[in-house]
């Protein structure tokens, strides 16, 4: 995805990080290395000071709610991973973190399984967070062993209320959190009417976003309180999100019966695996107006290569490269069968950082899909 970084990769799902992030990663070590926890570490203090302790412990905090965020988006993918449906990558940003699955689950049940299992394990962590913020709230004044319970209890603290916050909030019934998921797949199970349920869920999301809205008004207006900037930003985005939900699902409802064969062109040019890349830039890149050409051998396809794969040679090298050096093979390129729909393709590019989607039949390439030509032929078609 543009724009983000990856930091790590969980059972084949790359995690990503927006630089939003950073954003309310900064905004939250200074929230509570600099103001929280040094008056909770210094309850009789008059001005409590932040030092490198309360800082540390802003920092520590810090990770480990965000790490909360990735276990709940996590959980959520472990049970689509479970039914079937690819997750290709989570993505933490300034409200938190998503996860993006490679299709929409395609029965109520699956529906449910995947938005609960999120809350559920956000509540599982705040009960055994919890438990150890009582326990060592407990032994503290027993002073059994010399041990630093202060900060633990803190952290502890910290986030069991953190991930109660969560799962509650997530549970509330409106599209696109996962308590609006769970009402579509109710509501989608009782009348099995996706569109149906989906238009009364994605309300519940703009009525949630009206109240939080409402909030933040009267945090600001009534109570002088900044804080509700962020009540109304949350408003915000989860009004648009709700809103957006359902627009993009009337769009599959739209594509998904337009065959790929009336999108793709079959027009497209194929390089030997051995020429030089001076060669094919002179006389095939910079000729034509196609992005990527096929790539074959022995009068079989075994890739694709398209302007972006030059990067992996020098410039003022080509001429000692082979195409099949840089190419990408075709196992590994983004492709299609011909005989699926819109929503497919669809689906490949929201995952895919590339331009054009080969269309196959077999082990053949019979034609391109461009980003550009599916959303004019989409348009289009939509009118």
């Amino acid at each position: 995805m543009r724009g983000t970084w990856r930091i790590a990769r969980i059972m084949g799902i790359d995690i990503m990080i927006d630089p939003s992030w950073l954003i309310i990663a900064s905004l939250t070590v200074y929230s509570l290395g600099f103001f929280d926890f040094p008056r909770q570490l210094n309850p009789r203090a008059l001005r409590p000071t932040a030092d490198a302790i309360s800082i540390v412990l802003g920092i520590v905090g810090t990770l480990l709610l965000f790490g909360s965020v990735l276990a709940h988006e996590l959980a959520h993918s472990v049970m689509a991973l479970r039914r079937g449906i690819g997750v290709n990558r989570i993505t933490l940003f300034i409200f938190g973190g998503v996860a993006q699955i490679n299709s929409e689950p395609d029965t109520p049940a699956t529906e449910f399984l995947i938005a609960i299992m999120g809350p559920l394990l956000s509540l599982a962590l705040a009960a055994i967070f919890g438990a150890m913020w009582i326990w060592l709230t407990l032994l503290e004044p027993m002073r059994l062993i010399d041990f630093p319970y202060r900060p633990f209890i803190l952290i502890a603290s910290l986030l069991a209320r953190i991930n109660l916050a969560l799962a509650l909030f997530n549970l509330a019934p409106g599209f696109p959190l996962d308590g609006g998921r769970v009402l579509r797949a109710l509501l989608w199970n009782w009348w099995r009417d996706l569109r149906r349920a989906t238009l009364w869920a994605c309300r519940g999301g703009q009525i949630i976003a009206l109240i939080l809205g409402g909030v933040g008004a009267f945090l600001i207006l009534r109570e002088g309180n900044l804080g509700g900037i962020w009540y109304g930003l949350i408003a915000f985005f989860l009004w648009n999100a709700a809103r957006d939900s359902y627009q993009q699902m009337l769009f599959r409802e739209a594509v998904k019966n337009i065959p790929i064969s009336k999108i793709m062109t079959r027009d497209f040019s194929q390089v030997s695996a051995d020429a030089s890349l001076q060669h094919f830039v002179d006389g095939y890149l910079l000729p034509n107006r196609e992005q990527t050409f096929v790539v074959e051998q022995d009068g079989a396809a075994v890739g694709i290569i398209a302007h972006a794969d030059l990067q992996r040679a020098p410039r003022g090298q080509w001429g000692a490269y082979r195409v099949k050096d840089v190419m990408t093979p075709l196992a590994n390129a983004p492709k299609i069968a011909v005989d699926q729909t819109a929503t497919a393709a669809l689906a490949q590019f929201a995952r895919a950082e590339t331009e054009e989607i080969a269309v196959v039949q077999g082990a053949q390439i019979v034609g391109f899909i461009g980003r550009g030509e599916f959303w004019r032929f989409i348009r289009l078609a939509r009118r």
